[in-house]
């Protein structure tokens, strides 16, 4: 069995109001049985709920990485209350008899691996007979070209109302057209292109709000129309080769297109959602990394109508950061988890790395919690950061040149020293004298005041870059910062 921590109860949870009922029940000793079995693969109990008879529960730890958990309770919740209350027993030291394995466990487990074993049975017929395989492929190609050219259709029409919006003038996204614009833009939603109606959303959010303000500052949508018409013009020219790499014959076939998805973002900016499967197909995944999370936040997407739970990660086995999303569409939030923050540093058999830029997004099939983040594992971030500011300046001005580009990326800075002028404004050194102006906000201010002299001198700062159109200043913003032996975060 896995070390059962905090950490890895609200990551296997997602759902604070279960947490808490959970941990109540395991603080007021309302399990009536606690047990485990031999071989220490499941925890299970008895627990009196609202009912006549005590709820049958447990967490099945069979496969380390998938627990499953289960309960004769009528709570949709997965996993509900008192498998939750399971766990915090056992992370409590609850006394846990040895027992034998319940009967329709077993019976679940057996029908599981029939399942999994008539899945690979029929993918190894499907592999046996080529002519069979040959047909399969035929059709997915003929499907995704006939999509592709649905696709384009819709980057004719957004670049239609893109030129109307330009030529009008963005004063014209008033009230009176605000309507009109947000239609035009719900139209988009027929040709597979979710990225492109979301910036065109974007696009008409920001000139609308701007017209609200005494200043009508309408940087933001600026942005937005040079966003999207790199999208649409890339876009295009990704679409029309990826057409005619699909509709070509083996003998022409040219995967320009296949190169182009997998070395930049451009097929999750129009809206693909990657598989793991296909990411694993491509080479684009780590095996048996290690990461710890930097920094979290939840991110409001007006113009997709959604939350984004993000994480900061550093990754142990390679030194780069990167960034976890979890999607949470505002009418679906009861299917969907809610991240947290996460606090251990876990082990993925497989890193899955999305295309992207600086700070790619990663995902993981499954995890385990293994420890807390220890003195060796900051050494290695210690190494990881960048010494020579000028270069990530030079790096960071690069990439938000690039309209495509993530404006904000993310790096680990190794600074000398940090400081703070006259005006109290903070800025951090390397070893050559260049120096970083920090965008702080109240939080950090005070923080920073309390730090001592060993945990400000020669650490790693995790930050996030912030260009200030207004006043020309490229910023650094403090995520977390990484001593020699302990990991102070700033954004959670």
């Amino acid at each position: 069995m896995i070390n059962i921590t905090e950490d890895f109860i609200n990551k296997f949870t997602g759902n604070a109001s279960a947490q808490s009922a959970g941990k109540s029940l395991a603080v007021k000793n309302s399990f009536q049985e606690l047990y485990i079995s031999s071989d220490d693969s499941i925890i299970f109990g008895s627990c009196q709920g609202s009912g006549k008879s005590p709820y049958q529960c447990s967490v099945d730890f069979s496969d380390p990485s998938k627990p499953i958990p289960r309960c004769s309770c009528p709570s949709r919740q997965i996993p509900c209350k008192h498998a939750v209350g399971l766990l915090y027993s056992k992370m409590l030291g609850k006394t846990f008899k040895t027992a034998e394995i319940p009967e329709d466990v077993l019976a679940k487990r057996s029908k599981a691996k029939q399942r999994a074993e008539k899945k690979e049975s029929k993918a190894a017929e499907a592999e046996v007979d080529p002519k069979t395989a040959e047909k399969n492929v035929q059709k997915l190609k003929a499907a995704a070209a006939k999509k592709c050219r649905k696709q384009l259709e819709g980057i004719d029409l957004a670049e239609k109302i893109l030129r109307n919006i330009v030529s009008a003038g963005l004063h014209s996204i008033d009230r009176k057209n605000l309507a009109l614009y947000l239609e035009q833009a719900k139209q988009l939603g027929n040709y597979y292109i979710a990225g492109v109606q979301a910036a065109l959303t974007e696009l008409v959010a920001a000139a609308s709000e701007a017209q609200k303000s005494k200043d009508a500052d309408f940087i933001a949508a600026i942005e937005a129309v040079n966003y999207l018409h790199a999208l649409t013009k890339r876009g295009r020219s990704y679409l029309e080769g990826k057409a005619a790499d699909l509709e070509a014959k083996e003998a022409d076939y040219k995967p320009v297109s296949k190169d182009a998805s997998i070395h930049s973002s451009i097929e999750e900016q129009l809206g693909y959602a990657w598989k793991l499967a296909e990411l694993k197909e491509e080479g684009l995944y780590i095996p048996n990394a290690e990461l710890f999370q930097v920094g979290f936040s939840v991110i409001t997407d007006h113009a997709r109508r959604e939350f984004v739970d993000e994480g900061i990660w550093f990754c142990l086995t390679n030194g780069e950061i990167y960034l976890t999303k979890n999607f949470r569409p505002f009418n679906a939030l009861k299917h969907v988890k809610e991240e947290d923050s996460f606090f251990s540093v876990i082990t993925t058999e497989e890193l899955f790395i999305y295309p992207g830029d600086k700070n790619p997004r990663v995902r993981w099939d499954n995890f385990i919690p293994s420890r807390a983040v220890a003195a060796d594992d900051l050494k290695k971030a210690q190494k990881a950061g960048a010494t020579d500011f000028a270069q990530v300046i030079k790096s960071v001005k690069n990439q938000i040149k690039n309209p495509l580009a993530d404006k904000f990326p993310i790096y680990p800075l190794k600074y000398s020293r940090l400081g703070i002028d006259a005006e109290g404004g903070y800025f951090i050194f390397d070893e050559a004298g260049v120096c970083l102006p920090l965008r702080i906000d109240g939080a950090f201010a005070h923080l920073i005041k309390h730090l001592s002299r060993e945990q400000v001198d020669e650490g790693v700062l995790i930050a996030r870059f912030e260009h200030d159109l207004l006043k020309q200043i490229l910023y650094a913003v403090p995520t977390a910062l990484l001593t020699t032996n302990e990991v102070i975060r700033f954004g959670y």
